[in-house]
């Protein structure tokens, strides 16, 4: 949680905590707190005030109600609500809630007739559970860290004082959290204070102390504080700060105050709870007397006291009602701009895949009389109509659309990328130790794509160290700036340099004169704390840089603040003539504050009274007693120089005036009502006819290198809008000092004029525009200031107006504006620029935090105002200047690997699921997946590994490159990676490889049919390793850097596929119990040559049309600027010692090594290298030599076909010659076919029957058989009437079939009796594997009431071999498409030309009912199967497009035109071109 603005400057900054915990991350609890509450509806509610009695009056605290424990939680889980509280916080998650639903779906479709579930429900809820176990785990070690650190801080100890109203108090330890209101607390020298108090005494002079408020406010200056005047006098004796020098000393004086308790009685009252924490209004009264308290009264928990022996308070608010926790608030959810994209990409996803499911519906409703009249398909009556029913069964089918992976990859590749940018020692701040600071991850990729910077000036574009460089006084400039004049340059002297110029204008008495009054005002009218320091020198404790600066000034100048006791303020003069010590009392101290813009304090000095004031000069000059040119002249020019000046003057009060000034300002002292507005009303009354007796000139010098790093952000087309509280001329200034305006911009001033209206600023807004003309957006720039914003954001016509010619300029300057206008000024750029731009806001203070949350990127830079700031940011930085690597080198590299990860995430799993698409019309539109469930799971994890090492180490660009040429910027700037275009382009991308897979998975199936490897579950195994082997090839060329992690992470997937392989499909014991018929798959895969070639073919054509499209791309130099990135990137870069190496110690905090620092040993892989064109040519030259071969065994292949029933063969491969078929298809039933050999065959000769279309693929036909009971196991009946549904299929005339299911009672029966020729029909027909895993059951073939099924084909299955009859076997194998191919027997003896083979067919099988046919085959059997030209004119197409591609990229370049170095440096935009430079 981050710190909500408070009044004024408002929120805490983070520091550490004596118990090491940031404080800055305290929030409010989740839970209502323990103890009572005060609530808004009762008498002690949080608009009243409350009472607490100290000492002899406690028990009057003890009349109110409970207050709120001092507990405080900033952990979100217990053991009770983790589960339900993180499970509600997950399923805000589009993706989750998405396959949670499908889950549910999946599940209903398993066990309901709803529809057809196809998709086993645990293979997405399994992964969606792991999924968000992980992030549940995350979350849950990120809470136990706030749990212990929420002990941590709630156990540690303070000082209670027990009993204090007794004549012995003394001191005990108590725990933050047992601390209540009332209770009277001793805090020692650099303790934190544990709630808020209200203290009675202080050690400090006259009561006071010193606070460090750098945990709330992040300010690093010590604030003074103190306790009441009249509780501090009852306390105090004489000399105690003499008597508090030693540990010793400090003990006997604690003891010598709480004594004192005894006679002590303090009723304190303190306004009600409230989040402001620079104001507070309350009054103590002691012995009668009322006085009141303001902030300064108030020590805040968080602070911590300083420079102080101890402090005695008690205790008016604790826990949740402290103002450390009632400002804490949610950080605000920033979602990255490439989420947004993902999530609505997600929405596209989702709409197209419920388009692929209506098109598979309505093939399917189209086609559904076919499947019905099949009387071996059942489809099952659904609950739901057909076309809803079936239209849900294919969305499920296709529910890997949706990548399941893309979270955790995208959390996995964020992980790294603020890795790197944690550890980047170029953006190591080495003064402050400080690397950079990575709080949003999921920004990461934002910092790629920024429009507009909002930038801060003070302590951000400058360092924040203010030195007063000159005065001017009475018409004379005194001090001189550190530049060149006549010449020369100016000795760097640290502070003012105008003494000497004072000593000589001493001379002139009215000068001398002039000047005293003027430093006289600077050594007093402040609120600077003299302390000692580590030297014994004297030092300044000032509430801001600025003070501290005048009052070294000063001193420098001769008028020296030597202490400061109570009201008492010493000064010692020491001038050319003048020595002496000064006394002054101050009588009231008007603050400063954004609205008075000024300060004055009321003194006496030997019994005069004067007014020394000091502000802004907008302010002063209008309380000027007189105007005086020459002073606003010299305003000018202090502008002019970039400095920051201040106004001083002074009035001499009469006695009477300023006792009844006095008067009226501590009755608005005492007020408890609105005290601050009193008191500003009685400072207005005297700030009035003020002699200006000079102006105050300080500098704030520019960090390094922001000129240069303001030019790069130009350069890269961001707007940069600077937002400052400086005056129009300062700012104007700074801005040419800084190269955010130049020479050629032309400049147009919005300002508001005395009595200007909303009509006179559209007027200025009118003439602006006209001032610019034509004037290019690069020239343009334009400055407004606070007062003139009012206007604009008070009309809705003026804001319209301003914002359209502001966009229209390159740059913007707001002077004079408050933090709420610095916030409004983003939100108008959010909010109304389109398309919505990236915005980036960046300072380094407290009034920077509501600009850096509205803005979509917060950068915060540890400045010298704290780290407010930085605890508020999404990123942090030591410099403005790291700035262009943060956004340039590390933005633009994460903005395109997450690109390229999520493009190519949809890109991969669209391509899967067109595969899917694509086996639904061979499959019978049952919703048959292509792949088995657990190989189908595999799929996001083996694939996400790839890409998640070229979501963490691509370099499209090295960084010197990008930092040469920074107009590569726009590639992440105008989203151009992931736009509607290159999104419509992954989509044109999956359909060609899948279409690719589609050909060559069509031409070469028969090959891999006839070598055994034509199953449903091999062929999905085949398909499933080309596409892992066609994904993985892809990501090597997306790849622009190759090193050993992206390298590896494509082995390591193709490793884990391989071990997957082994362990999964090859091992009895995982396959039996998960998916039997997935038993050594791979086996039969690898052992088929027609595998290895198109694992080679896929590929190859592929991404030689991915890798042509990019070369013509760049070729015609389409994309703008890469022929620069190009001509950077072409060189490998090499990690070398000195980039990777850095001596111990140089950088606390971060490792330095190759990796951090992303200078891994790599290579560049260009595709518009000739290296990529000549492998494309050389592939495609031996696709083509393979294709030619396939072609010529396929040719020499002799078979001869025998139709013998049913329609044609549809199944004839390619190549089948007339004189090979012979067709009887009118035959009897039971007949003697006479098959005549035309040509010699040479053994073997593989003799199968081909029969189709029967859809063994068809889902219902699939699934419907019990694995156990094929394997001798006995079932329940339950698990048979569960697999096999249909009653037909488990029982015949009362008698159980065994085994039961479609496939097994509607085997292939037709019996053939070769008669003069031997078949061998036990070898070699079905997998060996599969035999041996069938078993007959023990009581086979005595079982009563069981029909075997030898009893249902007494012809087809021998008695004895029962199940393991390789007949059966081979059938129970199920086919991949319609036209089954099953081995009957192989011929081993060769057969001669003009050989009759009488073979006796008695058909069984019916086939004419459902327009089948039936063929008996006869074939030779080579390496890469039998007659099937499909495999070698695949190859052969495939070669000749990927050679002749290859051909024409080689050709194209060696044709290409080459033009001259001028020439070429034309086709590139100014940003790109090089340019000579000096060195």
């Amino acid at each position: 949680l981050r710190p909500r603005h408070a009044a004024r400057r408002g929120g805490f900054k983070s520091g550490k905590s004596p118990a090491g915990r940031r404080m800055g991350e305290i929030r409010m609890p989740p839970s209502a707190p323990q103890g009572r509450t005060l609530n808004r509806t009762n008498n002690n509610d949080l608009d009243n005030t409350r009472l607490v009695g100290v000492g002899r009056e406690a028990s009057y605290t003890s009349q109110i109600l409970p207050w709120v424990s001092n507990k405080i939680k900033t952990s979100k889980y217990t053991a009770v609500n983790f589960v339900p509280r993180n499970l509600f916080e997950q399923l805000h998650k589009f993706g989750n809630v998405y396959f949670l639903i499908l889950s549910a779906m999946m599940y209903l479709g398993e066990h309901t007739t709803l529809f057809i579930g196809t998709i086993k429900s645990f293979s997405t809820f399994g992964t969606l559970v792991l999924m968000m176990a992980i992030t549940a785990g995350v979350a849950l070690v990120d809470d136990r860290r706030r749990h212990a650190a929420d002990l941590e801080t709630n156990r540690q100890k303070t000082n209670q004082v027990c009993d204090p109203q007794s004549e012995q108090p003394n001191l005990k330890a108590k725990a933050w959290e047992e601390v209540k209101v009332g209770d009277v607390l001793l805090i020692k020298d650099g303790e934190e204070f544990p709630a808020d108090i209200v203290p009675v005494y202080c050690s400090g002079d006259e009561g006071s102390c010193y606070v460090s408020t750098a945990n709330l406010d992040g300010e690093t200056n010590l604030k003074l504080k103190g306790a009441p005047d009249a509780s501090s006098k009852f306390f105090s004796d004489p000399g105690d700060a003499e008597r508090m020098k030693t540990p010793q000393q400090i003990d006997r004086a604690i003891a010598k105050k709480l004594q004192k308790f005894a006679n002590f009685g303090a009723k304190v009252v303190a306004e009600a709870p409230r989040a402001s924490i620079h104001d507070f209004q309350g009054s103590v009264e002691i012995g009668g007397a009322v006085e009141p308290l303001e902030s300064k009264h108030l020590l805040l928990r968080g602070t911590v006291l300083r420079n102080t022996a101890f402090c005695i308070g008690v205790v008016v608010y604790t826990g949740a009602q402290t103002r450390m926790v009632m400002n804490s608030r949610p950080a605000p959810l920033k979602l990255s701009n490439l989420e947004r994209i993902t999530n609505n990409t997600m929405l596209v996803v989702l709409v197209a895949q419920g388009i692929l499911a209506l098109v598979s519906d309505l093939v399917y409703m189209a086609t559904q009389s076919f499947y019905l009249k099949a009387w071996y398909l059942s489809p099952p009556d659904l609950l739901l109509p057909d076309a809803i029913g079936y239209w849900l069964t294919f969305f499920v089918l296709y529910s890997n659309m949706m990548p399941i992976s893309l979270y955790p990859t995208m959390e996995w590749c964020n992980y790294w990328q603020t890795y790197f940018i944690r550890n980047d020692r170029r953006m190591y701040y080495k003064d402050t130790s400080m690397p950079a600071g990575v709080r949003a991850s999921n920004l990461c990729q934002e910092l790629g794509q920024v429009s507009y910077i909002f930038s801060d000036k003070t302590g951000t574009l400058t360092q924040n160290i203010m030195e007063l460089k000159r005065v001017f006084i009475a018409g004379h400039f005194y001090g001189v700036m550190d530049q060149e004049i006549n010449g020369k340059q100016t000795p760097q002297i640290k502070g003012f340099n105008g003494v000497e110029e004072m000593k000589k204008a001493r001379a002139n008495k009215t000068a001398a004169e002039s000047i005293d009054k003027f430093l006289e005002v600077l050594a007093v009218a402040h609120t600077v704390m003299v302390s000692e320091g580590a030297g014994g020198e004297p030092k300044y404790e000032a509430e801001s840089p600025d003070e501290s600066a005048l009052v070294d000034g000063t001193a420098r100048a001769g008028w020296t603040l030597k202490d400061r006791i109570r009201d008492k303020v010493y000064v010692e003069v020491d001038v050319p003539n003048r020595k002496e010590s000064l006394t002054y009392t101050v009588h009231a101290v008007n603050a400063f504050d954004s609205t008075r813009k000024r300060q004055s304090v009321v003194v006496e000095r030997e019994g005069k009274y004067f007014l020394f004031v000091k502000g802004a000069d907008n302010v002063m000059i209008d309380r000027a007693s007189k105007k005086d040119i020459v002073l606003e002249e010299a305003l000018k020019t202090f502008a002019n120089q970039g400095l920051r000046t201040l106004l001083i003057g002074r009035r001499e009060l009469p006695a009477s005036e300023a006792k009844a000034w006095k008067t009226k300002y501590e009755a608005a002292a005492k007020s408890l009502g609105d005290r601050a507005g009193e008191l500003a009303a009685a400072a207005e009354g005297i700030e009035k006819n003020l002699e200006i007796a000079g102006a105050t000139a300080i500098e704030d010098k520019l960090q390094d290198d922001v000129p240069k790093t303001i030019e790069m952000l130009r350069k890269a087309g961001i707007n940069l809008w600077v937002l400052t509280g400086d005056k129009l001329e300062t700012a104007r200034n700074i801005g040419f000092s800084s190269k955010v305006l130049d020479e050629s911009m032309t400049i147009v001033e919005v300002d508001r004029p005395p009595e200007a209206d909303g009509d006179k600023i559209r007027d200025e807004l009118t003439s602006g525009r006209t001032k610019f003309g034509s004037l290019s957006r690069d020239l343009r720039a334009i400055m407004v200031t606070g007062p003139a914003l009012e206007h604009i954001f008070s009309d809705a016509s003026n804001k319209a107006e301003f914002l359209d010619l502001a966009t229209s300029c390159s740059i913007v300057i707001a002077c004079r504006v408050s933090p709420l206008q610095k916030a409004q000024m983003v939100r108008l750029v959010r909010e109304n620029v389109k398309p919505t731009p990236v915005t980036l806001s960046v300072g380094d203070g407290a009034n920077d935090v509501p600009m850096i949350q509205e803005a979509q990127v917060g950068v915060g830079i540890a400045g010298r105002e704290g780290r407010q700031a930085v605890n508020n940011s999404d990123f942090s930085i030591g410099q403005f200047a790291y700035l262009q690597r943060l956004l340039l080198v590390h933005g633009r590299w994460n903005y395109r690997r997450a690109c390229k990860f999520t493009l190519f995430t949809f890109w991969r799993n669209a391509l899967q699921v067109l595969c899917i698409f694509y086996y639904t019309f061979v499959s019978g539109f049952s919703g048959t997946c292509l792949f088995e469930d657990w190989l189908r799971l595999s799929f996001n994890f083996l694939c996400s590994f790839p890409i998640m090492a070229t979501g963490c180490f691509d370099q499209d660009v090295p960084d010197e490159a990008v930092l040469l040429h920074p107009g590569l910027y726009e590639v992440g700037r105008l989203s151009t990676d992931l736009s509607p275009m290159n999104m419509g382009r992954a989509l044109v991308s999956a359909f060609t490889h899948s279409a690719i897979v589609l050909f060559f998975a069509s031409l070469s199936f028969g090959s891999l049919d006839i070598l055994d490897a034509g199953d449903y579950y091999t062929f999905g195994t085949t398909i499933f390793t080309i596409l892992i082997v066609d994904i993985s090839c892809r990501v090597a060329m997306l790849n622009h850097t190759h090193n050993r992690f992206t390298v590896g992470a494509i082995l390591v997937s193709f490793v884990l596929y391989a071990i997957f392989l082994v362990v999964y499909p090859c091992t009895r014991l995982f396959t039996d119990l998960l998916a039997p018929n997935m038993y050594m798959t791979p086996y039969k895969m690898s052992l088929t040559p027609t595998f290895w070639l198109c694992c080679l073919a896929v590929p190859t054509v592929s991404l030689t049309i991915d890798a042509t499209v990019l070369i013509l791309e760049r070729s015609c130099w389409k994309k703008q600027g890469e022929l620069a990135r190009l001509k950077a990137a072409a060189k490998s870069h090499e990690c070398t010692h000195k980039l990777c190496v850095a001596a111990p110690g140089e950088y606390p905090g971060i490792e330095v090594n190759c990796f951090s620092q992303q200078e891994l040993r790599g290579w560049q892989f260009e595709t518009s290298l000739i290296f990529v064109r000549a492998i494309s040519f050389g592939l495609g030259v031996m696709l083509l030599v393979a294709g030619a071969y396939a072609l010529m065994q396929s040719e020499s292949v002799e078979q001869i076909r025998l139709h013998y029933d049913g329609i044609a063969d549809e199944s004839v491969p390619w190549g089948t010659r007339p004189d090979e078929i012979i067709m009887e298809t009118e035959s009897p039933r039971q007949r003697s076919f006479n098959v005549t050999f035309k040509r010699t065959m040479q053994p073997p000769i593989l003799v199968y029957f081909a029969v189709g279309p029967f859809y063994q693929s068809y889902n219902d036909y699939l699934t419907s058989q019990v694995p156990m009971e094929l394997m001798g196991k006995n079932v329940s009946d339950g698990l048979r009437r569960m697999k096999c549904r249909s009653e037909d299929v488990r029982t015949r005339n009362g008698e159980d079939i065994v085994p039961c299911g479609i496939m097994a009672t509607t085997v292939f029966n037709d019996t053939f009796h070769f008669n003069n020729v031997e078949v061998d029909t036990n070898h070699d027909i079905a997998w060996e594997s599969d035999i041996e895993r069938y078993r007959n059951p023990d009581d086979y073939p005595h079982r009563e009431h069981t029909k075997w099924l030898y009893q249902l084909y007494p012809d087809t299955i021998h008695r004895r071999l029962g199940v393991k009859d390789p007949r059966f076997v081979e059938w129970m194998r199920p086919a991949a498409t319609p036209h089954l191919k099953k081995r009957l027997g192989w011929i081993k003896s060769e057969i001669k030309k003009g050989t009759t083979v009488e073979v006796d067919i008695d058909k069984n099988f019916d086939v004419k009912s459902f327009g089948g046919y039936k063929a008996l085959v006869f074939t030779e059997l080579k390496s890469l199967g039998g007659r099937n030209n499909g495999l070698g004119i695949a190859l052969l197409c495939g070669g000749f497009l990927t050679a002749l591609l290859g051909l024409g990229m080689i050709l194209l370049q060696y044709f290409k035109t080459e033009k001259s170095g001028e020439e070429q440096q034309q086709l590139l935009p100014s940003w790109a071109r090089v340019e000579p430079t000096s060195s």
